[in-house]
């Protein structure tokens, strides 16, 4: 029988400690939450982390944002010509020199 916890946000969520547990979870969306919830209430029945997750959720609502390093891989997305540095500009003087700036 495949593990159904397979497609949870949370790594080997059935092997997690409660403590594990609730650090865990400060990384996760409220999607990710209600995830873990949904399965919880399906299959565990665990009263301490249905309250846990719940808690969690509910500090998510007043406008806590997720924290920590997420368990998914998240890309990084392309460069685009917004996201680049600001290089200096060529025809910024240079100290300790004399020379004239270029013309373009």
């Amino acid at each position: 029988m495949p593990d159904s916890s397979a497609a949870l946000p949370l790594r080997n969520y059935n092997r997690l400690t409660f403590g594990e547990l609730a650090d865990q979870i400060q990384c996760l969306t409220a999607h990710e939450l209600h995830q873990l919830l949904a399965y919880e209430w399906v299959q565990r029945q665990r009263a301490e982390v249905m309250a846990l997750l719940r808690a969690r959720l509910t500090e998510l609502g007043t406008g806590v944002a997720p924290s920590g390093t997420p368990g998914v891989f998240i890309p990084r997305q392309a460069s685009s010509p917004e996201n680049l540095p600001v290089m200096p500009r060529i025809d910024a003087a240079v100290e300790g020199t004399e020379h004239e700036r270029p013309t373009l």
